[in-house]
């Protein structure tokens, strides 16, 4: 338990009591020394809705990290690229056609993958807008989330709706 004075300063946890340092005092010791038990005060529906909205906020983002939102189909393999991934990948492959190659490694989920260039950017375009339409339903969810009213509200919002259609790519 924490103790205040009268001017709401907590305790520290060494006090003076007749002139003697007392360390770890007693309830009896801080009750002495003019000290009074800290009561946390509660906490006001203003407060409990901006928990609940933190609180939602937090699982909107955790579900936006997830394979949910964050995934592909490659020939039936679940896959993802994050996004510097998806730039070094395109720049490598941009090196390769610019070299007279027509096909790239792509390395994905441990499997080497030879790809046509041209499909391969394409698909990496096509990742990079699926993500970027992801990341828009995302934000939008917390600025949806960030603007209600009532505790009950935040708790109903369904915040895994709206999110584009998954990616089924093939390289064949």
């Amino acid at each position: 338990m924490r103790y205040i004075d009268n001017e709401g300063n907590f305790a520290p946890s060494n006090i003076v009591i007749d002139g003697m340092m007392v360390i770890n005092p007693t309830v009896e010791q801080y009750e002495h020394a003019g000290y009074m038990p800290y009561i946390e005060p509660m906490p006001t529906e203003e407060d409990l809705l901006k928990q609940a909205i933190e609180n939602k906020v937090d699982e909107i983002k955790e579900y936006d990290k997830s394979s949910a939102v964050n995934s592909f189909k490659l020939n039936g393999m679940d896959a993802w690229l994050n996004r510097e991934d998806r730039i070094g990948t395109s720049r490598a492959i941009q090196l390769d056609k610019e070299n007279g190659q027509t096909e790239s490694e792509i390395w994905l989920n441990g499997f080497c993958l030879n790809v046509n260039c041209d499909l391969a950017l394409k698909m990496l375009g096509m990742v990079g807008h699926y993500a970027y339409k992801a990341y828009n339903r995302t934000q939008a969810h917390i600025h949806a989330v960030r603007e209600l009213k009532s505790i009950e509200e935040v708790q109903k919002y369904d915040y895994k709706v709206g999110y584009p259609e998954k990616l089924n790519l093939r390289t064949m």
